[in-house]
């Protein structure tokens, strides 16, 4: 009888993987010496060898994993094999989705080749129901690992966020990386590429003081300043043939994306965006950035950019078709209510219609300019026919969009049939009504109007005991 190493030997390609995340005992050289002496144990031969190093296991799209199933597993060409050899669980794959792992094992499986992890050897034939367990427990211990040390980095860069320092990244267009010591005093500037060398060593922004710097200030001034639109600035720029942060020419959303910027007032922001262990990423709402004012020298000065987002928001479309959208949604919820009232006091769905459409209800977006509230209403001729109109101010982005009530005298708008106050006016304080009176002027409102058509037909009597 043959002994079994006098039998011929099965055929395996073997997979290695090592990221930078990874401990030294998991490098491609030490899984080799292992997978190698696993193999001559149990008489098999290596064909072929397939590795990825410095690659992370969280997705499948690395060079070595690929080509081990493009030119071996899914190939009919390439030589006969049994096994596939990793060293263990997590060499084939972090996958923060463990079906994902199970997945690639099984496509291996259906051409015939079966998976061994090293470390565990062979699984139990006759108790695969336990050796699934085992696999499927270090799967997602292969996946924990990354998701803690995920957590550990990104708390580690919110702390350093916090207090005003950089967390890795490359500066803004017009600033540069500066080193500073544990004292925060300046040490140099970092050239691009290059890191901190020691740990309490940290890295902050400062304006670059040259010509991009420069272009940042003229930005800003011709457009709050000499009231530049966003093409002006754009073909300013071209004919000056200023080269943006890319080397290209600039363009209207490389110019908003300059005047938005908080990084040119000194302002840290971290967290924008998730985008941790290779998931899609999503921005993230403003209460959970980590926001820090005068971290560092700015460019802008602080009024000249509130005075810019100021102009920027109505010129942008998003946002004034947020203030459109918003001032439709309070429209229709408003009328929607008083036709429900006016129906179920007795009028008809037609004169009750005619009521709502034409009461003086107005409607403006509620705007926000260093630090104070301030306000836009408008009427139309027609609405001079009553002495009073009930004013509703929105707040975009919001699910409840109505925010206040006011009643104006319509002695109060100019000429132009516009009206324009702050919340430190005394107009504000006279004007501003609790909801709780919405009904009672409402109802002053449909008298007017009860009024103004008496003069012309006598139509609405059904009104008159109001």
């Amino acid at each position: 009888m043959l002994i079994t190493s006098q039998q011929a030997p099965k055929k395996a390609i073997s997979y290695y993987r090592h990221s930078a995340e990874d401990k030294q005992e998991n490098s491609v050289a030490i899984q080799r010496q292992h997978t190698e002496k696993f193999a001559h144990e149990h008489n098999i031969e290596i064909i072929h060898e397939e590795a990825d190093e410095g690659k992370s296991g969280l997705l499948a799209n690395r060079p070595g994993f690929e080509r081990l199933f493009n030119d071996w597993i899914e190939n009919p060409q390439a030589p006969h094999f049994e096994y596939v050899l990793v060293y263990d669980v997590s060499r084939w794959g972090r996958f923060q989705d463990q079906d994902q792992a199970a997945y690639f094992a099984h496509l291996c499986k259906r051409q015939g080749k079966e998976v061994v992890y090293v470390s565990r050897g062979f699984p139990d034939a006759t108790n695969q129901l336990i050796s699934s367990l085992e696999t499927s427990i270090q799967r997602y211990m292969a996946a924990e690992y990354s998701r803690q040390l995920s957590d550990k980095v990104f708390y580690g860069c919110v702390k350093v966020s916090e207090q005003g320092y950089s967390a890795g990244g490359t500066a803004v267009y017009g600033m540069t990386r500066q080193l500073i010591d544990v004292n925060k005093k300046p040490i140099r500037i970092l050239n691009l590429g290059e890191h901190k060398q020691i740990a309490n060593e940290r890295v902050s922004f400062t304006p670059k003081n040259d010509d991009t710097t420069e272009v940042v200030k003229t930005i800003f001034n011709l457009f709050v300043k000499e009231r530049y639109s966003i093409p002006d600035i754009v073909a300013y720029l071209g004919l000056k043939e200023i080269s943006s942060a890319n080397g290209k020419l600039w363009d209207r959303s490389k110019v908003i994306k300059i005047l938005t910027d908080e990084t040119y007032i000194g302002t840290r922001i971290y967290n924008k965006t998730w985008g941790r262990l290779k998931q899609k990423s999503h921005q993230n709402p403003r209460s959970e950035w980590i926001i820090v004012p005068n971290a560092f020298d700015s460019i802008i000065d602080e009024q000249l950019f509130k005075e810019a987002q100021g102009r920027l928001y109505w010129l942008l479309p998003s946002n004034w078709r947020k203030g459109i959208n918003a001032i439709k949604r309070a429209r229709k919820n408003i009328r929607n209510d008083i036709f429900q009232w006016l129906f179920n006091k007795g009028l008809t769905e037609v004169e009750a219609k005619k009521i709502t459409w034409e009461l003086p209800i107005i409607f403006s977006v509620k705007n926000e300019d260093k630090d104070v509230s301030f306000w836009c209403f408008m009427i139309t001729e027609s609405t001079r026919r009553f002495d009073n109109a009930l004013a509703i101010s929105v707040v975009p982005g919001r699910k409840k969009v109505i925010d206040d009530f006011f009643l104006f005298s319509i002695k109060d708008f100019t000429s132009t049939n516009c009206l324009i106050f702050s919340k430190n006016s005394s107009l504000y304080h006279d004007a501003k009504m609790e909801g709780s009176r919405i009904e009672e002027k409402i109802t002053q409102l449909i008298k007017q109007f009860k009024q103004s058509k008496l003069r012309y037909r006598n139509k609405y009597q059904s009104v008159e005991s109001w």
